[in-house]
């Protein structure tokens, strides 16, 4: 065995990928990535005598070892048989991306595209160089259509994962400020996230997009596109919108209008993922029927938008992402919810590189003016510049914070948690 050839003729043998031996299945193939602190190398021959049927390495040690496939990039030799299984498809292939909301989307969009077809999507945030791979290459053989989630957070990278997946749809769900430390400012972000919409135009594929949202038509230009929102060139649109706090709208689209749509998603700031997986399932001929039924079943998870009620108060729990753009949008939707007492409990967001600094005070503006009994700040980056006011407390870490909870101990309160997973925040909720 020489070459991707025999190798792809072992996968499709195989038909299983892994990477780590604690998921190991028997008659998988191996591959032997390396990481910072970990080679997989060393764990080939248990790989093998574990029921594996190859293992794919880059230790020259091992290259005339029954059952490895020596090659000179592990890492590289998974990109190139994910592409070129890849090619072998002839299915739609949907990529997205943006700095807010992928996950989301990604999820919406599966849940109603599978009321008429068999999908296949990114398996938690496997949307990297490693994860996006493991998802082509994971991808039952009768799937009829594929959601590829594309992370990025420096230039190019999306460029490389679009080599790798060839979606021929896709969308950019946002461009904000977010990982402004690797794309260097917000107009890096957008050439970093527009790559998407680049390998799209180069191969005449189809692009969804939000006709609310300016920098991503001025990303466009005079390409063809699909189009979603409250706007009268979009295909989809939502009237009557409201959130209280739960998402509902009425749908109007080419075929039905004023559809209601009752969702289990917290603010309005979701309207737009909502819009985006009605606007595939549209172009894709999922009547609307089945689009309602599959939007009101879906109810988030994984610490995203959730909404919780813990016997003692009611907490919205987003805690998976944080970046200014997300922030503000949180922000203005709590503003927004009526209650008599009102609790904001925020992790420090990451990064930002120079703008950190600039961007925490921002935010601590924005805070300043918003009606809250008591607002509890976590993380190194706001220490030092909290405003003189006594309902502003910082702690540390998220362990100083919950000592802080358990002595406050918070009763009928609507709370919004809110960081990133660094912050890991979710642990708080056992104290509300």
């Amino acid at each position: 065995m020489s070459n991707i050839h025999d190798l792809y003729e072992a996968y499709l043998a195989s038909g299983k990928v892994i990477t780590d031996t604690r998921k190991l299945e028997p008659e998988s193939i191996y591959f032997a990535l390396k990481g910072q602190h970990f080679d997989g190398n060393n764990f080939a021959k248990e790989a093998l005598s574990s029921g594996c049927r190859l293992a794919v390495v880059d230790d020259e040690r091992l290259k005339n070892e029954k059952g490895c496939f020596w090659v000179p990039n592990a890492l590289k030799m998974l990109q190139n048989l994910a592409r070129y299984h890849r090619e072998k498809l002839s299915i739609p292939v949907i990529g997205i991306t943006g700095s807010n909301g992928k996950t989301t989307t990604k999820e919406l969009i599966a849940a109603v595209l599978k009321k008429k077809y068999n999908v296949w999507y990114t398996q938690g945030n496997l949307n990297n160089h490693i994860g996006v791979p493991l998802t082509i290459l994971s991808m039952p053989p009768q799937t009829q259509v594929a959601i590829i989630e594309m992370g990025a957070n420096h230039i190019g990278e999306i460029a490389g994962l679009c080599q790798i997946a060839k979606p021929n749809h896709g969308l950019i769900t946002n461009i904000g400020k977010a990982h402004l430390e690797g794309f260097g400012s917000f107009n890096g972000v957008k050439k970093g996230k527009g790559e998407l919409y680049d390998f799209l135009k180069k191969t005449g594929g189809e692009i969804f997009v939000n006709v609310d949202n300016p920098d991503l038509l001025e990303m466009l230009g005079d390409y063809p596109w699909i189009g979603y929102g409250s706007g009268s060139k979009a295909v989809v649109r939502a009237e009557e919108i409201s959130a209280s706090p739960m998402l509902s709208f009425n749908l109007t689209t080419s075929r039905v209008s004023g559809l209601r749509i009752n969702t289990h998603l917290i603010g309005k700031y979701n309207k737009d993922n909502v819009l985006a997986a009605a606007s595939v399932a549209h172009y894709f001929g999922v009547e609307e029927s089945l689009v309602k039924a599959a939007l009101e079943e879906y109810v988030p998870k994984n610490n995203r938008s959730q909404f919780l009620n813990t016997g003692r108060n009611h907490v919205i729990l987003d805690a998976y992402n944080a970046n200014p753009s997300s922030m503000q949008v949180a922000l203005s939707n709590f503003k927004e919810m009526e209650h008599p007492f009102k609790v904001i409990i925020l992790g420090s967001m990451k990064e930002l590189g120079e703008d950190s600094k600039k961007e925490h005070y921002a935010l601590l503006t924005d805070l300043e003016k918003l009606d809250v009994e008591v607002c509890f700040l976590i993380g190194e980056e706001f220490k030092g510049i909290i405003p003189a006011n006594n309902r502003f407390k910082w702690y540390k870490d998220t362990k100083d914070l919950q000592e802080a909870l358990k002595a406050a101990s918070l009763n009928n309160a609507l709370v919004l948690v809110k960081g990133s997973r660094a912050n890991e925040l979710e642990t708080v909720v056992d104290f509300l």
